[in-house]
């Protein structure tokens, strides 16, 4: 039974706000990462993977907020709320956290998360992926408690695959070669 929990989470999380054709597969399982495109959001690529305790994390860019979005999720997090935003700090290795407000999302009903968004102004997201893909692990906190510690094997290899990616949807040129991309990247 707790697989099937952790199933429908992960595809909850993976699919997002949007329905799973929404949503393209571009990369699977480099180590424990799978790399994808939201249509939903101007065709934005992203990686995901789950951890245990069911903790589930997703790092996406969002063309249409100009931001990376570090998103970490749990079922057990009953109390959150859509729309509440919560102080959340986020630490890469021995670097010093990140720490801004996190907003508090349910995908699809079922998953709850919290968003923290890091701005592409001033290079900030830049620095944040380059702490995120070397660092090795995370410390995720609020308000000084630790929501999770988690190690990021693979992050660097997934997170240069997620950066091909955009790179490959940001090359269309229109709409209809977007749409050729998404179709058949293999054949890029």
């Amino acid at each position: 039974m707790l697989k099937i929990a952790f199933c429908a989470a992960y595809v909850s999380f993976s699919a997002g706000w949007a329905m799973a054709q929404d949503t393209v597969t571009w990369e699977e399982d480099i180590e424990g990462w799978n790399v994808a495109i939201d249509r939903t959001i101007d065709n934005s690529c992203f990686i995901i993977s789950g951890f245990e305790n069911d903790i589930y994390l997703r790092v996406q860019f969002n063309a249409t907020q100009q931001n990376v979005q570090f998103i970490v999720a749990n079922m057990g997090w009953e109390s959150l709320e859509t729309g509440q935003t919560y102080g959340m700090e986020v630490a890469f290795g021995d670097q010093n956290p990140w720490e801004g407000l996190a907003e508090g999302h349910v995908w699809n009903g079922i998953l709850p998360s919290l968003v923290l968004s890091v701005p592409f102004a001033d290079q900030q997201a830049s620095h944040f992926m380059r702490e995120f893909a070397d660092m090795g692990s995370v410390r995720i906190s609020h308000e000084g408690a630790e929501l999770a510690h988690l190690i990021l094997s693979g992050a660097e290899e997934a997170v240069a695959s997620m950066l091909a990616c955009q790179r490959r949807v940001a090359e269309a040129e229109d709409s209809a070669k977007a749409e050729e991309i998404l179709r058949d990247k293999d054949a890029i």
